[in-house]
């Protein structure tokens, strides 16, 4: 395989190990090319929510369908959201009854106009929808929808269409809110992690993937790869920390994104940015992350130490810029 080429060693045997039944099913469909109906790609899936730290995670849902809190985004890093966008990266689907029922508490949050939102207590008027725009979560939600199988289902479609639909003027996705210091937040150019966030979601469905929005979004964030000042986009973290999961933005998740949206090692800031994440291995073609979230919701190791699967996505990248024969 080409793309091996440009790796210090081969990690394909360690990722492919039995005892992450997630990493290997990835690793034969995305990596070596496997068919779905493959008989170790099957096997390996069917064996995703009895692995450990899933079938610990499924054992906590609550009968509502959610975790921790019906305040579906609490606690951060641990709450239904989070547990949700992890599941649906491993490879479960609509086809587990905990995963159905999930998706259908998330349903309830979601409005008229396609928007899914929150619902706070506020002394004196009682629980109310917040009005807060949040395209991150927003984008975040469909995704994992469209992951879990619901790409079709009316309410994903509204959901695809109000992101599609929310864009700022200068080509980014950003929320209304304030700051905690109670500022407004349009002294800033617009927010990296709300527009990698729909890209990342686009690229699973080919509407939104083709939509000038989306276009226009994946220009933006090309031209800010590796960019230095993140603190005009909402973000202060640099693109050099390499993070699983995902809770921020990160540069595996960007790389991945632009790629399925036709970019190529032929844009100078793609380039650069692959020559980044290539130095990053290490001498046994492994990535390691440099921050893990505080609390996620299960043990996905530590910082310093080889991920598999931050070196899942890193390869993914690789294969798609670097040849995949």
């Amino acid at each position: 395989m080409k793309w091996l080429d440009v790796l210090h060693n081969d990690p394909i045997s360690w990722l492919l190990e039995p005892e992450n039944p997630s990493v290997r099913h990835w690793t034969l469909r995305d990596l070596l090319d496997r068919p779905a109906e493959d008989k170790e790609v099957r096997a390996a899936q069917v064996a995703i929510p009895a692995y450990p730290p899933v079938a610990g995670l499924l054992a906590t849902q609550e009968s509502d369908g959610y975790w921790v809190k019906r305040d579906y985004y609490l606690p951060k890093h641990s709450g239904t959201f989070w547990v949700l966008s992890l599941l649906a990266d491993l490879g479960l689907t609509a086809e587990h009854e905990q995963i159905r029922r999930a998706c259908e508490f998330m349903f309830t949050f979601q409005h008229e106009d396609g928007a899914f939102g929150r619902r706070r207590r506020i002394p004196g008027q009682g629980t109310v929808w917040d009005a807060q725009e949040a395209p991150c979560s927003q984008a975040r939600i469909t995704r994992f929808l469209i992951q879990f199988g619901y790409q079709d289902d009316p309410r994903t479609r509204a959901a695809v269409d109000w992101l599609l639909r929310t864009p700022r003027d200068h080509g980014m996705w950003h929320c209304r809110a304030a700051d905690r210091h109670g500022k407004s937040r349009s002294h800033y150019r617009g927010c990296l992690r709300a527009t990698i966030d729909v890209l990342r979601m686009a690229v699973l469905d080919a509407e939104a993937a083709a939509h000038p929005a989306t276009t226009r979004g994946a220009a933006i964030v090309c031209d800010l790869l590796m960019e230095p000042s993140m603190g005009k986009y909402h973000v202060g973290i640099p693109w050099t920390r390499l993070e699983y999961p995902y809770a921020d933005y990160s540069l595996t998740a960007a790389l991945d994104a632009l790629a399925r949206l036709g970019y190529t090692l032929e844009h100078p800031e793609v380039s650069a940015a692959m020559e980044y994440l290539l130095s990053r291995q290490s001498a046994e073609g492994t990535w390691s992350p440099d921050y893990i979230p505080v609390q996620p919701p299960f043990d996905v190791g530590q910082p310093g130490e080889p991920n598999k699967w931050l070196t899942l996505d890193a390869l993914r990248v690789v294969r798609q810029y670097c040849g995949g024969s």
